[in-house]
């Protein structure tokens, strides 16, 4: 659906090279909510951009749904145009006009007739939950409801693409897991592709099906939600994952270990699906002799699977612990970790 080719953006500044965006390869499947994660000055909002050519390639393609954009003439470009929405970070919403006209706008420009548009209005108004405020203006509205009518406008025109720029970075997190939602059932009743940019972790976590990371213009690492979160490659997809799923070991754990002057057998298990919730460890500690001490612990759930993982120490004869990581691996993931206090 989209392709980026080798696809960069190099600005000139002060005589000097700034690569906005360098080298990119992504795919981006027909139907699939896909996220681009990074930190201020990643570049994933310049990418967001070239989707559409508000910003021109320096070199590579971009191709959407089997056109390369970059070969168009203007009246080809501006058609093509006309299926991809955005949504934007601070709404840019019309502040003289009600919630209907900003909604109706793209629309009307389209030269859209008169009886056609209402219906349509009215159509996508119902479906964001915004037909009761159909005649207020912006400033009487909620930072959630603004956002409701700048998706709305933006699937006015039926589009194939919706790009979200930064959706819910100004919203409360209630606020932002209600969009998420709504994002969610464009997704599923309308079958539009969404690409989202953000630089929140939770939001990945909630909604995409797939994410690249990107650093200084570069795509650093991509996958499924499930390989980010539960094999992350990159330090800076680590980091990232850190933010929603804490996996550090407090320092005084550790130096009450140290304290005791027992030898470390420390382990990460990672559990997925059901056995998330099954009871392997109170298994080990019956069938082996060893005793388990969970030291950190945390389940979460990622598009609707349960995902968690326990540090545990592990105490007892180096025979009967390789016996009981044995049979745990049988189950489930582990691997050693090399904790140091301080």
């Amino acid at each position: 659906m989209i392709e980026f080719d080798g696809v960069s953006k190099v600005y000139q500044a002060g005589g000097h090279e700034l690569r906005a965006v360098d080298e990119v390869d992504l795919t981006i499947e027909k139907g699939e909510i896909f996220g681009v994660i990074g930190f201020s000055g990643a570049g994933k909002s310049t990418l967001v951009r070239l989707v559409n050519l508000l910003e021109s390639p320096t070199s590579g393609r971009v191709v959407v749904d089997g056109e390369d954009l970059t070969r168009l003439s203007k009246p080809k470009l501006r058609k093509v145009r006309k299926r991809i929405g955005m949504i934007f970070q601070h709404f840019n919403l019309l502040e003289s006009k009600t919630v209907r006209h900003n909604v109706a706008f793209p629309l009307a420009i389209s030269g859209v007739p008169k009886r056609e548009l209402q219906e349509r209005v009215e159509e996508i108004l119902e479906f964001v939950g915004l037909s009761y405020k159909a005649d207020q203006y912006p400033e009487e509205l909620s930072g959630g409801q603004k956002q409701r009518v700048g998706i709305a406008r933006a699937l006015a025109t039926s589009p194939d693409i919706l790009l979200c720029d930064e959706a819910t970075s100004a919203l409360d997190p209630e606020t932002t897991k209600s969009i998420l939602r709504l994002l969610k059932r464009v997704r599923d009743e309308y079958n539009i592709t969404i690409l989202m940019i953000t630089h929140e972790m939770n939001v990945v976590r909630e909604i995409c099906d797939r994410v690249a990371v990107m650093e200084n213009g570069k795509v650093i690492e991509k996958g499924s939600i499930f390989d980010l979160f539960s094999s992350p490659k990159h330090p800076t997809t680590q980091n990232f994952v850190r933010t929603v799923m804490e996996n550090e070991i407090p320092a005084s754990i550790l130096e009450g270990i140290e304290k005791r002057g027992s030898e470390r057998n420390i382990y990460r298990i990672t559990f997925i699906n059901e056995h998330a919730g099954e009871p392997i460890l109170s298994r080990v500690a019956k069938q082996f002799e060893v005793e388990v001490n969970v030291l950190f612990g945390q389940i979460t759930e990622l598009q609707g699977t349960p995902f968690g993982h326990l540090v545990v120490e592990l105490q007892g004869e180096d025979k009967e612990i390789l016996r009981a990581i044995d049979h745990i691996q049988s189950n489930v993931s582990i691997q050693e970790v090399e904790a140091h206090a301080g």
